[in-house]
């Protein structure tokens, strides 16, 4: 087995590009300062701060609300990631 390829093929998608990485090619677009930017980065805190709170009240006594609030924000992140893919094709 070809130890240095497997490396390579699972640690290339974690390492920057030759021109550089992802997010400093995508900062003359005007992401950074976009609102639909700004409600993704919201709503990505919203779904890790909830899931962290699941995890910390119990996964079997978890009230059914939260389990509700978190499958919105997730429904809700992929709507909005959707619309970033759409109005900035990077």
């Amino acid at each position: 087995m070809d130890w240095e390829a497997l490396c390579e093929a699972l640690l290339g998608s974690f390492l920057p590009a030759p021109t550089g990485s992802r997010l400093l090619d995508a900062a003359p677009t005007g992401i950074f300062r976009s609102p639909l930017f700004w409600t993704w980065i919201a709503l990505l805190a919203g779904l890790i701060g909830l899931a962290c709170c699941i995890v910390y009240i119990g996964l079997r006594s978890t009230p059914a609300l939260l389990w509700l609030a978190l499958l919105v924000d997730a429904v809700a992140l992929v709507f909005v990631r959707r619309a970033l893919k759409w109005r900035y094709p990077i």
